[in-house]
């Protein structure tokens, strides 16, 4: 009876992968510094379903699950260098874990984060952000910091500079930063498990290179 049993499951087993298979096909794509790898539908692969994976140069930046077209399980995120930055949880709908921090007290709080590795938004930013002439001919320099002001529910509601530069290159930013694609999403603050407002923040420096040595 138990070898009837396992074999009776080993079949239910290939039946599935089998399924799997037939339903899903694996999708790669390589465009400019960024590679992604999935699982999407055989009917329509738009809709990915299955594993998920995405690389920018060498490093992972998301590895997670697509449940027909939505995020599902527990997603992990890097940073510049594959460096994790946090994991969360779709069907919970709550932060796993959070880098740097170790104890359940750190967690009573958790900032908002952009859905997905936060080097997009920054990289969005950076390439589409021009250096005015006007200011490189002032030797103007140094960091401005992007705030993204999130409701409760993960909508963006407004943008403001938290760190401001010099109104040529504050300018850039914030027309660089109205241009955010509208399918963006962001995960809330939270304080003791409840969806607070909070604010996101993107740093972007301006630095002249000296090309005459």
């Amino acid at each position: 009876m138990r070898h009837i049993a396992l074999h009776t499951l080993l079949l239910l087993f290939l039946c599935i992968n089998t399924s799997q298979a037939q339903e899903t096909k694996l999708i790669r794509k390589q465009y400019n510094t960024f590679y992604e790898e999935y699982y999407a539908l055989n009917s329509d692969t738009a809709i990915k379903h299955g594993r998920y994976l995405r690389k920018y140069k060498n490093y992972v930046i998301e590895r997670g699950t697509f449940k027909y077209g939505q995020k599902s399980n527990r997603w992990l995120y890097f940073s510049l260098d594959g460096i994790f930055d946090f994991e969360y949880d779709y069907n919970t709908q709550k932060i796993v874990k959070i880098a740097n921090r170790q104890t359940p007290e750190e967690y009573i709080e958790t900032p908002v984060f952009f859905d997905g590795s936060p080097i997009i938004p920054y990289l969005y930013i950076v390439q589409h952000v021009e250096y005015p002439a006007e200011a490189k001919q002032h030797n103007i320099n140094g960091r401005i910091t992007l705030a993204i002001h999130v409701d409760k529910n993960g909508r963006p509601v407004s943008l403001s500079l938290a760190k401001k530069l010099h109104p040529l290159l504050d300018n850039e930013v914030m027309q660089a930063a109205k241009t955010f694609p509208s399918q963006w999403k962001w995960i809330p603050a939270t304080y003791n498990g409840e969806n607070i407002p909070g604010e996101y923040q993107i740093d972007i420096e301006f630095e002249l290179i000296d090309n005459t040595q």
